[in-house]
């Protein structure tokens, strides 16, 4: 076999390989299904006792005895520390033999006392002789509360010669020696020297540091756990007893200090050891749940649906239309048709802009926001009446509203051909949109509505509450709800029989696997994991740019005009399309 062949052989082969390797991408898919949800603050501690004891001597001597070591465990009243009691025996010694001196010179001093007043009556001495011997007497009494005072305070030095714990606990420090010697606690100008630390490890605290981003859900009280390297197969649950005022800055992150109390009656955990905390901030109990890596933006309709090699008008169209999991009243197609922009409320300015350069009160297709004049009762009342004279300006307003959801027609064609009908009746345009916002509770609300479900759709609904009133008013809610904390919107791509489906979602708390769903999916659907298909796509445009660079010799590889080449491409449209959205005001 000649080299020719040999070569031909191995170039076959390598079109083989490229074309297994090119076969479209697999997207993995997690069902929906009903989870606990545990959002957590997570941070690093350490160990520490709570109420470190500094033991001290009240007396000062060198060390003679000392029975404990670091670690040890003492009760109340066991022995810490036995002082050299040479100088205070000695010292009570004296101080005993003085009280015994006064005490007979007490006695002397008053027999004589009784004896000068004898002679006092019997007018022998003097009255000066008879009050020197009083004087005598006094001085006696004084000598002895003396000599006693100072025989208990001798005593009590020889007492305080032994050193007794005064509580239960451990020692966890010892910075004397036997043989030492030691200066008093109470009579040196330093304080004395401490003799060892001890503390209470029964129950211990962990200090972490919480970034100040999730400091505002941590509150006394709440649930912890914490995992030390010595156990790591062990948690230790705790709970939050205090957060400290006072931020600490390391690497230019600020910190704040939160304690963490546990029962530590084993007595395993120990000063010192560096913990991992997760602080309980949220849980929810059998709740919908999906993952993180199935949601998507508003932002990214083009991208995605390029990647799932979907046209991304008619995901538009799936997002519109979508009313699977939503509220039974038509909010889902309220909310659908809100969710879009480049960013926060985006369709809501959009379709204000349209209406508004319907109206002539802003420019076409701009972000102008559609004024309403103030209205009046009669009015109103004006409005309801002309309608309910023309049913069939109803049904033709409810017509335009289903084309517009099923993509026939956009809003500005469906706001000109309601004006029409409006001006057909005699009715202003403007101050029917006036009057169905004052009925659904106020100028402002009206106006987000009309921004939410487009301004045919409020048009169409009349001061009457006709066809189009209860998905007008769906869609003030959507928009209120996700301005008020009650969840975020996202867009998952839900999987059956190998088809994708676009479905605006309402996610509530989440942490950093799943999140949970409030609303707009069921349990057991499908959903795609988008997070997956970007990086098996990102890899095939990698290996296929690497084909193209490291061909066989002699022959250029042409870069496949498939999947790979269209996802690159697509990407790029992906990413204008995204950046033209944000500009645009919506899908």
């Amino acid at each position: 076999m000649d080299n020719r062949t040999i070569l031909a052989i191995a170039v076959l082969a390598a079109v083989a390989c490229s074309k297994d390797d090119e076969k479209k991408l697999t997207i993995p898919v997690e069902p929906v299904s009903r989870q606990t949800i545990i959002v957590d603050a997570q941070a690093t501690g350490v160990v520490e006792p709570i109420n470190v004891i500094e033991v001290k001597a009240k007396s000062s001597g060198q060390i003679v005895a000392m029975p404990v070591e670091t670690g040890s465990f003492v009760n109340p009243g066991d022995l810490l520390v036995q002082l050299d009691t040479r100088d205070t025996r000695n010292a009570y010694a004296q101080a005993k033999a003085d009280l015994d001196a006064a005490n007979i010179r007490l006695r002397v001093s008053g027999n004589a006392r009784e004896r000068a007043a004898q002679l006092f009556r019997e007018r022998i001495i003097t009255a000066q002789e008879h009050e020197a011997s009083q004087v005598d007497f006094a001085n006696a009494e004084a000598t002895v509360l003396r000599n006693r005072a100072a025989l208990d305070l001798r005593a009590q030095g020889l007492e305080e010669a032994t050193v007794r714990a005064p509580v239960s606990g451990t020692v966890i420090e010892k910075t004397v020696a036997l043989g030492q010697v030691i200066a008093s606690g109470t009579s040196s100008f330093g304080g004395g020297t401490t003799i060892l630390k001890m503390a209470d490890l029964t129950k211990v605290q962990v200090r972490t540091l919480v970034n100040e981003t999730d400091i505002g859900k941590v509150r006394p009280g709440l649930s912890a756990s914490v995992r030390v390297d010595a156990y790591p197969d062990r948690p230790f649950v705790g709970v939050v007893e205090k957060i400290e005022p006072k931020a600490t800055v390391q690497q230019s992150v600020t910190m704040f200090p939160v304690l963490v109390s546990i029962d530590n009656q084993q007595r395993l955990l120990m000063p010192g050891m560096n913990g991992e905390v997760s602080i309980e901030v949220e849980r929810r109990e059998n709740v919908l749940a999906i993952p993180n890596d199935a949601v998507r933006n508003q932002n990214e309709v083009v991208s995605v649906a390029t990647l799932l090699g979907l046209d991304p008008d008619s995901v538009r169209a799936q997002i519109r239309n979508a009313s699977g999991g939503g509220r039974p009243d038509g909010g889902t197609q309220a909310t659908n048709a809100s969710f879009g922009g480049g960013n926060q409320g985006g369709s809501q300015t959009a379709s204000r802009g349209s209406a508004a350069s319907a109206n002539g009160n802003g420019p076409q297709g701009g972000g102008g926001r559609a004024s309403m004049p103030d209205v009046t009762d009669q009015q109103c009342a004006a409005v309801t009446a002309a309608l309910a004279r023309s049913p069939d300006t109803q049904k033709k307003l409810g017509a335009l509203r289903e084309r517009m959801r099923s993509g026939e027609l956009d809003r500005q064609a469906v706001q000109a051909e309601s004006q029409k009908l409006y001006a057909a009746i005699k009715v202003d345009p403007a101050v029917a949109r006036a009057c169905n916002a004052r009925e659904r509770g106020g100028q402002r609300g009206g106006q987000r509505a009309d921004g939410a479900t487009g301004g045919g759709e409020s048009a169409t609904s009349g001061p009457a509450g006709a066809q189009a009133g209860t998905a007008a008013q769906n869609g003030n809610s959507a928009v209120q709800d996700g301005g008020s904390g009650r969840g975020r919107r996202g867009m998952v791509f839900t999987v059956k029989d190998g088809k994708y489906t676009a479905r605006v979602v309402r996610l509530g708390v989440s942490n950093f696997d799943v999140a949970e769903v409030l609303e707009g999916l069921q349990e057991g659907e499908q959903v795609a994991i988008l997070n997956v298909a970007a990086m098996q796509a990102r890899q095939q445009t990698e290996l296929d740019q690497m084909r193209g660079r490291a061909g066989v010799p002699g022959m250029q590889r042409q870069q496949p005009g498939g999947q790979s080449g269209q996802g690159a491409q697509g990407g790029q449209a992906g990413r204008a399309g995204a950046g033209g959205g944000q500009r645009g005001g919506g899908f």
